[in-house]
C-alpha cells in the first residue's frame, strides 16, 4: 500500500463531491494526516454543508468514514523546527502537515502553492492520480 501525507483542500474537496473523492476511496493508498488538520477540515464542515447541499449531519458522518490515519504532534515534533523554517513565513497552519511529511518522507497530497519548491518533500495535486 502507498502511504500519501493529506492535506486539508483534498479532503475538503472530496466531501464537497470533487474527483478527490475518488482517490480518498482508491484501496492503493494508506492516507495520514494531522490532528491538526482535521480539525481545520471541522471547521468548514457548515461550508461543505451549504456547497454539497448536503445535511452536516452526513459530511460529519462522510468524514468519518474516510479511511485517513490520524496523527498528533508527538508523532512528528521533532520536525515542528524544520517545517516552521521552510513553511511558516507564507502559512502557519502548514507546519503540522509538513512536520509530518518531513517525518515520514511520504508523498504530501496537497493543492496549496506554499509547498511548492520545498525540495524536501514530494508533492503531489489531484491531478497526478489520474
Amino acid at each position: 500500500m502507498i502511504k500519501i501525507i493529506v492535506d486539508a483542500t483534498p479532503i475538503i474537496s472530496a466531501l464537497i463531491g470533487g474527483t478527490s473523492r475518488e482517490v480518498l476511496f482508491d484501496p492503493t493508498y494508506d492516507f495520514l494526516t494531522t490532528e491538526f488538520t482535521i480539525n481545520e477540515v471541522k471547521k468548514y464542515l457548515s461550508y461543505i454543508s451549504k456547497k454539497s447541499k448536503t445535511p452536516l449531519e452526513q459530511i460529519e458522518e462522510a468524514l468519518k468514514l474516510l479511511s485517513l490515519t490520524i496523527y498528533d504532534k508527538n508523532f512528528y515534533s521533532e520536525q515542528i523546527e524544520k517545517a516552521k523554517q521552510l513553511i511558516e513565513h507564507k502559512d502557519k497552519k502548514d507546519v503540522d502537515i509538513l512536520a509530518l511529511t518531513l517525518k515520514t518522507s511520504n508523498p504530501l497530497w496537497s493543492e496549496d502553492t506554499h509547498f511548492e519548491g520545498i525540495n524536501e518533500i514530494n508533492l503531489l495535486k489531484t491531478k497526478d492520480f489520474f
